[in-house]
């Protein structure tokens, strides 16, 4: 009862801010103080005990701290490896609930009895996160398949908790000068898409429709008779999760020719299909038992990209990571970025999204120097998928940037094509000069470094 209380959770968000806060500050003066500077063991304790109470947050209010935990257990390219330990459990760990809890909201979405529609349902999850959790079940028609049960005060707690973390973000502003609001505002946009379970069924339709025929790459079959605008009712697939890479290297499985499974896999969705998953984190991508298939769960966060957008993008980043910098500005332009300042620093920002560490922790220098001002929504969700994929890139393989190189080389044909069609659009006669293919090829792209 107590957490669910509106005050409750806003003193509880808040203090675990404000402890955290003062940790830091703490440090930081010491700096000035002979005799009491900081070590590296303090600092790393400093992380660990701030990725404890976020994790004690989470777990014990649920919600949208749970969201927030996993996106920052998913920055293992710039967070400090202390501070994000603790929080890699809520990809697919966090606390269920016993389903005799949820058993009457079951049966209300399916307007009949279970036994009705199941012959046997797990009554442990297999995994449980902010929103939803998920059992093992068999149809009575033989079939295995997973249930997803969205909460039943979801959407009502979701609101209240956004109010909080958005309150709580004023706070850390004001103390520390640390402008976090764009995290909050991420938060807010990916919840309101995942609250919609009926907007997740059609996504899970659509992708696996898209890679119909296509080996290793496999999406579950939604079960949508049996589905609802709270439940979801989906084929069960085998698979280990990219969050258990130990039982993955003792079953011989190759990291490296995973990530490079994942980086064709998402520079598809992108810059091909235009429509994609945009939630990587590693709870949501199995690998099949024989290691040779990609599995993609959870269509909660999907994007469709308007007409050209994926062109543009893919040379925007091939650009940058070649050194081409007027073509890189004007390939952002062409989607919509305002960026009007230092060259360099846009490219910067670009080898950043694509996994360079010590161009991710200056990042907000670099965006300051670019003077980028407008970056368009529609890019935002693919730099975010990004940002989680350089995650999971640098769990696979530290310090390789597996999952970056390989989407760049896949994006270089397609870049040197669009500027081959822009070039025959000039030269043609009658040509239309302001298509979109013309704005991508200000300038010959060279291979990316």
């Amino acid at each position: 009862m107590l957490r669910n209380n509106r005050v409750y959770r806003f003193l509880r968000a808040g203090v675990t801010m404000l402890v955290a806060i003062v940790r830091y500050l703490a440090l930081r003066a010491r700096r000035w103080i002979p005799g009491l500077r900081p070590t590296e063991r303090s600092w790393q304790r400093a992380h660990r005990n701030t990725g404890r109470a976020i994790h004690g947050l989470a777990t014990n209010l649920g919600g949208a701290f749970v969201k927030l935990g996993q996106v920052l257990g998913a920055r293992a390219d710039v967070m400090p490896p202390a501070l994000i330990e603790p929080l890699r459990g809520l990809h697919d760990r966090v606390p269920p609930r016993p389903f005799a809890a949820l058993r009457h909201h079951v049966e209300r979405e399916l307007g009949r009895p279970i036994a009705s529609v199941f012959a046997e349902v797990d009554e442990e999850p297999i995994a449980a996160a902010s929103l939803a959790q998920v059992h093992r079940a068999r149809l009575t028609t033989g079939e295995a398949v997973v249930i997803k049960i969205q909460y039943p005060e979801a959407r009502r707690l979701f609101p209240i908790d956004l109010g909080s973390l958005r309150r709580s973000v004023r706070i850390v502003r004001w103390l520390a000068r640390i402008d976090l609001r764009p995290l909050a505002d991420e938060l807010a946009a990916q919840i309101v898409l995942e609250l919609d379970v009926a907007r997740e069924a059609a996504s899970t339709d659509r992708v696996r429709e898209a890679f119909a025929g296509q080996p290793g790459i496999r999406v579950p079959l939604v079960h949508r008779e049996l589905s609802t605008d709270r439940l979801l009712v989906l084929e069960f697939v085998e698979g280990t999760a990219l969050t258990d890479l130990d039982r993955l290297r003792a079953a011989g499985a190759d990291l490296r020719r995973i990530a490079g499974a994942v980086a064709d896999l998402y520079a598809t969705m992108i810059f091909e299909h235009g429509f994609f998953h945009g939630d990587p984190h590693p709870g949501n991508i199995l690998v099949s038992p024989d290691h040779g298939t990609i599995v993609l769960l959870d269509f909660g966060l999907t994007k469709e990209l308007p007409p050209g957008f994926g062109d543009g993008a893919a040379a925007m980043i091939v650009r940058g990571l070649s050194g081409d910098l007027d073509g890189a500005i004007a390939a952002a332009r062409s989607i919509g970025f305002e960026a009007t300042g230092d060259p360099e620093a846009f490219r910067d920002l670009v080898r950043a999204l694509m996994g360079d560490n010590d161009r991710a922790r200056h990042a907000l220098d670099s965006l300051r120097a670019a003077s980028v001002k407008g970056i368009p929504s529609d890019f935002a969700i693919i730099g975010r998928a990004f940002i989680l994929l350089n995650g999971l890139s640098h769990r696979l393989a530290p310090g390789e940037r597996l999952i970056a190189s390989a989407v760049a080389r896949r994006l270089m044909p397609r870049v040197l094509a669009a500027g081959a069609a822009a070039d025959a659009l000039r030269s043609a006669p009658g040509a239309i000069r302001d298509s979109p293919a013309a704005g991508l090829a200000s300038a010959p792209a060279s291979s990316p470094r």
